[in-house]
């Protein structure tokens, strides 16, 4: 049985489980200023980042606590941040699966030799175009000659190194300028051979991501692209088959209702959980709040600087919220749910159902 699986088991059973996963948001700058981002037009104020040796301390607890998984996320782009690679060498010096998502154009060709050498496990980068035209203009920067440089970079150390590590993800975010072209994408991420294209549907976060949002006719073209561009698929992993029904593009930024729809069962059972993240998962902001999702909740009011992970894991906060949700209490900002996230949830209940009657 998968560990994190195992672990939910017992949670079913009445039995608390250490957490399995964190997840770490370094930075909310960012290079890029992407169109679709939840980030595009705003200023933030970056005086409140953790310092690499409070990182250090979060990481060493996370051991303690037998947690498997970092993922660095961002919020921003946390390669700007000069230490992200001490925070990385600290996950694998602790033998922890180590993620990393990131637009993939700050790396330098011995960053990634680096990353080959120490074994990490998984980089996402993203990608929403599969020509500097597109891309270029949806980050409103220049990126894609560097993004592809990068990736093909990853491929030379992995083969010279004789490793499988990292595994490369590509990320792309589904919107109107790009969904015509997702055929031309699989045929480009076919080329660089990486192992994983996953689809986003743009979440709504901004007036010009409305603007961004596929229209009924354009969800419509897209099922028929979708199929196309699944056929040729080349031994990739990938989340395009799920995009042949349009609930999930259509509802994105409206995922309460998709959520409610997964659930097959009205009991308030473990199975029925609208989402399992406060059971595996922590999510750290930049400033050292936390909540099981790392960005939308508000009203958490407990802080690594405060207390040790431990503590907020069995703590209030965290409890409160698993009653809400085994109450099928579902707050507003899961409103705001990755459309991904929502089907992995899906998934973590069928590979339950399998073991809780």
């Amino acid at each position: 049985m998968d560990e994190k699986i195992r672990r939910l088991v017992e949670w079913s059973k009445g039995k608390k489980e250490l957490p399995y996963s964190i997840e770490l948001s370094p930075t909310l700058k960012c290079n890029l200023n992407c169109l679709f981002c939840w980030r595009y037009g705003k200023k933030f104020d970056y005086e409140h980042e953790l310092k690499l040796e409070e990182y250090k301390k979060i990481l060493e607890e996370a051991k303690q606590l037998k947690v498997r998984e970092i993922r660095i996320i961002g919020g921003g782009e946390p390669l700007l941040r000069k230490d992200t690679f001490e925070i990385m060498r600290e996950v694998k010096k602790y033998d922890m699966f180590g993620y990393i998502c990131t637009n993939g154009n700050l790396f330098s060709d011995e960053m990634i030799k680096t990353l080959v050498t120490i074994r990490w496990d998984h980089v996402k980068i993203s990608l929403h175009g599969p020509d500097e035209k597109t891309q270029d203009y949806l980050a409103q920067r220049k990126s894609f000659k560097k993004t592809v440089e990068n990736i093909r970079s990853f491929v030379k150390w992995k083969r010279k190194l004789k490793s499988q590590k990292p595994r490369i993800e590509i990320g792309f975010v589904l919107n109107r300028i790009n969904f015509r072209e997702v055929d031309q994408m699989v045929k480009l991420v076919n080329g660089l051979n990486v192992q994983s294209f996953f689809v986003e549907p743009i979440t709504v976060y901004t007036k010009k991501g409305e603007e961004l949002r596929l229209k009924e006719k354009e969800i419509e073209k897209f099922r028929e692209i979708a199929k196309k561009a699944y056929s040729s698929i080349d031994g990739l992993e990938t989340n395009l088959h799920q995009f042949f029904s349009s609930g999930l593009i259509k509802n994105t930024g409206r995922m309460t209702e998709e959520i409610r729809k997964l659930l097959k069962s009205e009991r308030h059972n473990f199975l029925s959980i609208p989402c399992f993240e406060p059971w595996w998962r922590m999510g750290i902001r930049i400033d050292g709040m936390v909540c099981p999702c790392g960005f939308f909740d508000q009203s958490t009011n407990e802080s690594v600087l405060e207390k040790t992970l431990k503590e907020i894991w069995f703590g209030k906060y965290f409890e409160k919220r698993r009653k809400e949700l085994i109450q099928k209490h579902i707050p507003d900002y899961c409103q705001k749910c990755c459309t991904t996230l929502v089907q992995d949830n899906q998934v973590i209940r069928e590979e339950l159902s399998k073991f809780i009657n």
